[in-house]
């Protein structure tokens, strides 16, 4: 039997969701990293890559490209992914309201130095408080937040949510969450689930590259 494969760089970036969700629900996969720029090209003029980009999830003979298809996929067969068309759709609303958090924080990947700590200014003191916040009330209309953003099982949702989470602490916008211990005490129940924590401390989790200072 033929192990998946997800080909992506040796860094967590728009795959992690996709491993988070990967080894919560116990799923036996390979990575196969792309070593550099001269590496990627050699990828992107193989074929192997329906739109030149990577994440890409191989199963036999099923590709799948795009990071959100990818995590909604294995989302999709492993439980993952709601009860009904209703808590889909909500899980839906919360990737959304996360990747647009994301979009936000990408500005500062993309800036010009002088230009970062204005960026980070406002992150910290305007834009990420201000989606925290809707995130916070989101969560708490389900079950008063003592559960998870949709419904009464951990989503794809909730492992990207605390992905973001994990990426504003990592990043010194821990004060922006301060606010919110719903959030800070569903990111922590999440990193306590045992198949988390291992991937969490085991050596195949990609190191922490920062964001710009």
């Amino acid at each position: 039997m033929t192990i998946p494969t997800l080909i992506y760089f040796a860094a967590r970036g728009r795959a992690e969701v996709i491993r988070l969700a990967l080894e919560e629900a116990g799923v036996a996969y390979q990575e196969e990293h792309i070593k550099g720029q001269e590496a990627f090209a050699a990828m992107k003029a193989s074929g192997r890559l329906p739109f030149l980009a990577v994440p890409v999830w191989v199963d036999g003979d099923f590709t799948l490209a795009q990071s959100g298809a990818i995590a909604l996929h294995i989302a999709r067969g492993h439980g993952l992914y709601g009860n009904g068309p209703r808590e889909q759709a909500q899980i839906d609303q919360a990737l959304g309201a996360v990747d647009d958090v994301r979009g936000e924080v990408r500005k500062l990947m993309v800036a010009e130095p002088a230009k970062r700590g204005e960026i980070r200014a406002e992150l910290l003191n305007g834009t990420l408080p201000r989606w925290f916040g809707m995130l916070e009330k989101l969560l708490v209309a389900n079950q008063d937040g003592a559960g998870y953003l949709v419904g009464n099982a951990l989503s794809i949702a909730d492992l990207a949510l605390w992905y973001l989470i994990e990426l504003a602490r990592d990043n010194g916008f821990e004060a922006a969450l301060t606010p919110c211990p719903k959030l800070l005490a569903l990111f922590a129940r999440i990193a306590a689930r045992p198949r988390i924590a291992a991937y969490l401390a085991s050596s195949r989790r990609p190191a922490l590259q920062l964001l710009p200072a």
